[in-house]
């Protein structure tokens, strides 16, 4: 029977860290004419910050044209502490804002959140595991479950996120192009 590996703050924010360097090597390979994969930033904190012990740590991926300086701007997010380590279950979600207003800007998140979402909303209802929920223009329009194994967390989760970044963030930034420009 293979050893259960036990959960601490250490190896989970590490998990974390192996899945975003996994993420931007599978980035840095790509070449798609016209788009710039290496601009593609991951973050992983821990929540609650410092001094306050983790409860969680977290990991965004988003691009330096969605707003994200603050963690409330655009990205894709996802997160795990002893509850999701003991279930070995994620959720991988998409942010679009936190505030009602785009920052910089008179803009409301909604300007970039409809469009955006009646865009992809086939494409990402037809994907495993992805449901939108009932408000789906809102800050966190869909999520999906992701299922994991200790051994192989990173490789799952880095291919998971790509398939967000490739197929999602040219749409995101055509979007932003359309409506902050």
């Amino acid at each position: 029977m293979p050893q259960v590996l036990a959960y601490s703050h250490e190896v989970c924010a590490e998990k974390m860290k192996g899945a975003a360097n996994l993420l931007t090597k599978k980035l840095n390979d790509k070449k798609v004419a016209g788009y710039d994969h290496k601009r593609w930033l991951t973050s992983v904190y821990q929540f609650p910050p410092k001094p306050a012990a983790p409860e969680v740590f977290t990991l965004h991926v988003f691009r330096s044209n969605w707003f994200n300086e603050d963690r409330q701007g655009i990205h894709f997010e996802t997160f795990m502490g002893p509850k999701e380590w003991r279930k070995k279950q994620i959720q991988i979600a998409m942010h679009i804002f936190h505030l009602e207003n785009i920052p910089g800007t008179s803009l409301k998140r909604r300007a970039v959140a409809v469009p955006f979402v009646d865009e992809i909303y086939e494409l990402v209802s037809s994907w495993d595991g992805y449901t939108f929920r009932t408000g789906k223009y809102g800050a966190h329009p869909f999520t999906k479950h992701l299922l994991f194994e200790m051994e192989t967390f990173e490789a799952q989760l880095s291919t998971e996120l790509l398939r967000l970044c490739l197929e999602l963030g040219p749409r995101m930034d055509k979007t932003l192009k359309a409506i902050v420009s």
